[in-house]
């Protein structure tokens, strides 16, 4: 359509309605012309009053037609045009009263006439009759009553007037009837295609109805299965939510299938709990195998499930149970006894709750596992025998168990315990180690002993963003203390009771063979040396049972003094080359003879360098090399003594600090020895506050290294 129709068919009844205006105004315009052209006639005075009165009439109605109208619409009404039409009826009976014959007057009554009738037509049908019978009727009374005749043209003029207005009213009449008839037909067609609409909308909106119930139930189902993290109550809410979102009409059994290692685990809902549901089982693998609902509308038309389903179910819809974008983890199975019970909007709405119903069913899993661990892991706390204190970085105890709150609790010596634990957690991480072993004693007024607890504190990290914990575990070694003070009392006693018959058998053997109770033959010689080194040897056992005696009970005193290393090793070294030259080997001296001088007990230290060079030498085949050698650092100064000989193996290197520990690959061609001499030796140089350690690569030598700290302090060692 242009745009010049599209303002024509605007402006279409605003025209139409301003020509029917028009004429309804202009009507009575021409009665007024009409009765001034009658007032230039000499007719009598009565038809004067008459048109007077006819005048004023049309003006009354003019201005009733022009009164401004409610806002409110009210319907019109034809009511001033019946008056119209009738003072034209008076008006023109008036006239044939008053003068018979008109004679050419009855041009502008008839022009008045046709006028009325074409302003009122469509308002008033019935207003065609007048003009369409006043020609006649005045020629008939103008002839027949009055017995005075027109002029022919005047005649055939308003016969034919009031014949070719017959015909308009006529063929308006058609064209009306037609119009009406199209219009009718098109109502009709318009009401039948409304009524179309209105049940195309009330089925769309029973559709959009039992959707939203069953978006209803969906929702109301998912809240009510995401609020519990309860395994069985999940699995109860689940079936109560198909039910509402399907309708229980539909619903006349379900399974609820999960996935435990390869078999399934089923849970039947309105189904006989005593029957085997295999045809549940296949299924569900379908189901996980496809990745997709399965709609069957007919189920026992299929092979595979016509002998396993419920007697009397026929339809199945049947939808995977996914966790996020894992694997299905089961299925969720509904079956009807009807056929074509289920759609594909049914299957829609079915996996969108098996989608939730699977993440719930992961949750409540979860919180079954996480609460089975919880239990576990207090039940652990309560009751080991070892006591747990954990602390924060703010030395604050964050969690203890029931042992670890009770010897909080109690008031052992000066220092309450929980000081010594926070102090404990600070050195872990002051020293930024991630294990610490240590041994803690704490003294009861009333009892001398006291207890006697093994601290093993550790960091323990839980969030990156945090610093990490310190847990403490304390374990009572009280009875262990106990058992080692009585064992090394016994060792003591009986070394203490050994000691002396061996020093007289040494004594005595030493006289005989320097000759003083008489001549010895070769062989005897040679015996008597045998048993005085053995004498001897056994003399050295007894010395390491007594030192290590001393050492475990913290009788072990110190006495440092300003002593000069450098001339330590090089004694040592003087001392023990004779020694190392009889094993085949070469003992070398590198130590800087200008080191400084520190402060230490040389008779100890000189115990160490005596120990780790006597190792070496047993440790090193003939033709090898043990070379003394030193570091200076800022805080320390460090003493090495190397070997070239079998080393000693990783996993042992741990090891041979412990007491009573061989390694197994060294010194066994040269004797065997207690495991005591390395423990010692830790002993000692932890007690001048220094370190002890060892590198080894196994067939390649081994180094000792000894630390001794540079700055002067008197320690006692009380271990």
């Amino acid at each position: 359509m242009s745009a010049g129709e599209a303002i024509h068919a605007a402006a279409r009844p605003l025209i139409t309605a301003s020509r029917r205006d028009l004429l309804r105004s202009v009507a009575p315009l021409f009665s007024l012309a009409f009765a001034w052209w009658f007032a230039a006639l000499p007719y009598p005075p009565v038809l004067y009053v008459g048109l007077v009165a006819y005048s004023l009439l049309q003006l009354a109605l003019i201005f009733i037609r022009r009164r401004p109208r409610d806002p409110v619409y009210t319907p019109s009404r034809p009511t001033t045009s019946w008056i119209a039409i009738g003072l034209d009826l008076l008006f023109s009976a008036f006239l044939l009263a008053q003068m018979p014959s008109l004679g050419n007057t009855i041009y502008p009554l008839y022009i008045l006439l046709t006028l009325r009738t074409l302003s009122t037509y469509r308002r008033l049908p019935f207003a065609v009759v007048l003009p369409f019978l006043f020609g006649p009727a005045y020629v008939f009374v103008a002839q027949l009553g009055l017995g005075a005749r027109l002029g022919l043209l005047a005649e055939w003029g308003l016969l034919l007037g009031s014949l070719g207005i017959g015909a308009v009213a006529i063929l308006s009449s058609a064209v009306q009837a037609r119009a009406n008839a199209t219009l009718r037909h098109d109502l009709r067609a318009e009401r039948m295609g409304r009524e179309a609409r209105i049940g195309d909308l009330e089925r769309s909106a029973n559709d959009l109805r039992a959707r939203m119930r069953q978006l209803h139930a969906l929702e109301e189902g998912l809240r009510v299965i995401t609020s519990t993290l309860s395994l069985d109550e999940v699995l109860n809410q689940i079936a109560d939510s198909t039910v509402q979102m399907i309708g229980a009409s539909r619903v006349h059994g379900m399974v609820l299938s999960l996935q435990k290692d390869e078999q399934f685990e089923h849970r039947l809902f309105m189904l006989d709990p005593g029957q085997n549901p295999v045809w549940a089982g296949s299924l569900t693998r379908r189901a996980i195998d496809q990745a997709v609902p399965i709609i069957l509308s007919d189920a026992t038309q299929d092979a595979e499930l016509a002998d396993l389903l419920p007697q009397g179910m026929r339809s199945i819809l049947c939808v995977p149970l996914f966790v996020g974008d894992n694997p299905a983890e089961g299925a969720l199975t509904v079956v009807s006894a009807g056929a074509s019970a289920f759609s594909s909007s049914d299957a829609r709405h079915l996996t969108a709750l098996a989608m939730q119903a699977g993440i719930a069913i992961n949750n409540a899993k979860l919180h079954s596992q996480l609460s089975q661990q919880q239990q576990l892991l207090e039940a652990v706390l309560r009751d080991i025998n070892d006591g747990l204190v954990i602390v924060d970085a703010r030395s604050q105890v964050v969690l203890t168990n029931p042992l670890g709150h009770t010897l909080l609790e109690q008031e052992l010596g000066a220092e309450p315990i929980a000081d010594q634990l926070i102090e404990l957690a600070g050195r872990v991480r002051a020293e930024g180690q991630p294990t610490l072993m240590t041994e803690l004693q704490f003294k009861h007024p009333e009892d001398e002993a006291g207890q006697f607890y093994q601290a093993y504190a550790s960091q323990v990290r839980y969030d990156e963003r945090e610093q990490p914990l310190v847990a403490i575990v304390l374990h009572d070694i009280t009875a262990q203390k106990l058992e080692e003070k009585s064992r090394a009392d016994f060792i003591s006693m009986v070394a203490h009771e050994l000691r002396n018959p061996l020093n007289s058998l040494n004594g005595f053997i030493k006289i005989v063979l320097r000759g003083q109770a008489g001549a010895l033959t070769a062989l005897q010689n040679e015996f008597l040396t045998i048993a005085d080194s053995q004498v001897e040897l056994l003399k050295s056992r007894i010395s390491e049972f007594l030192e290590y005696n001393r050492v475990e009970a913290g009788r072990l005193v110190l006495d440092p003094k300003w002593n000069d290393l450098s001339l330590l090793v090089a004694g040592t070294a003087t001392r023990l080359s004779l020694q190392a030259e009889q094993s085949g080997l070469t003992l070398r001296n590198q130590v800087e003879p200008n080191l400084p001088e520190c402060i230490f007990d040389s008779e100890r230290i000189g115990q160490v360098l005596n120990n780790l060079i006597e190792n070496a030498i047993k440790a090193t085949p003939p033709g090898g090399t043990i070379t003394l050698c030193s570091e200076l650092h800022s805080e320390e100064v460090w003493v090495r003594v190397y070997d070239t000989g079998v080393g000693i193996p990783k996993d042992e290197q741990n090891k041979i600090f412990q007491r009573f520990y061989r390694a197994h690959n060294r010194a066994s061609s040269k004797g065997n020895h207690l495991g005591l001499g390395l423990t010692i030796c830790q002993q000692i140089v932890v007690g001048h506050n220094g370190r002890l350690w060892v590198e080894s690569e196994e067939g390649s030598g081994t180094c000792f290294t000894f630390a001794l700290p540079l700055t002067p302090r008197e320690v006692t060692v009380n271990q």
